[in-house]
């Protein structure tokens, strides 16, 4: 007998094996999302179907309804990954100590990042009228509250000074614009990288909006920290 002792080998805790199994389900419901989104981005939302998605996923068709039911549900999960990058942005710039022009860069440069990082810039996010009524409403009611924040932050800007004088809700319409048509045109094959583009975006809105004496700081100190 060898007098080398053994390990046993101990089955992990009951909190521990829930963890692991919710973190796989999760883990798997973004595969199965990113890959819809791919498939959306390719062939458009009212030419792809749940065969589609789980022929590239190598799965059936009862396995992918695990983790989503419809077509609807996966774009509704699309418009949801957009909008918490924007609520992610305003926290940041919640917590940003600074001017009103430089809180709403904060915000918009992660909004951005978000876009470019998620789902592969899925042009389906400007597709609202395909949701299910009671998804549709959702989804505008927090884009309402996105976009009631950002002018909030305009008009924050406005008052410190550090945006000129303008309609808050039409320059909030303004660089929503921007950024929501982002996955619209961008292509991973176009000459300019993400990181180009938020930059140039940053700057002309910078120009944009900001107040005649405001300095010129605002860009390089509206950078949101890691």
């Amino acid at each position: 007998m060898s007098d080398t002792p053994t390990t046993a080998i101990r089955a992990p805790a009951p909190g521990r094996a829930a963890f692991d199994r919710d973190e796989q389900r999760r883990r798997k419901r973004e595969a199965v999302l990113r890959v819809a989104a791919s498939a959306f981005n390719r062939r458009g939302f009212a030419n792809t179907s749940m065969d589609d998605v789980a022929s590239v996923l190598g799965v059936s068709k009862p396995t992918l309804y695990q983790y989503f039911k419809s077509k609807q549900e996966l774009l509704y999960a699309c418009h949801q990954v957009a909008m918490d990058n924007g609520e992610a942005g305003l926290a940041l710039a919640a917590a940003h100590d600074g001017t009103g022009l430089e809180k709403l860069i904060v915000y918009l440069r992660r909004y951005m990042e978000g876009i470019f990082g998620d789902l592969g810039n899925c042009p389906v996010l400007t597709d609202v009228d395909s949701l299910t009524p009671e998804d549709r409403e959702k989804v505008v009611a927090r884009r309402k509250r996105i976009s009631h924040a950002t002018k909030d932050l305009i008009a924050l800007g406005v008052a410190d000074g550090s945006v000129g004088p303008c309609d808050p809700k039409l320059a909030s319409l303004f660089a929503l614009g921007v950024v929501n048509w982002i996955p619209a045109w961008y292509r991973d094959s176009g000459p300019n990288t993400p990181e180009e583009i938020m930059e140039s975006f940053a700057a002309l809105l910078i120009s944009g909006l900001a107040a005649p004496a405001a300095p010129k700081r605002q860009r390089a100190k509206a950078k949101p920290q890691a």
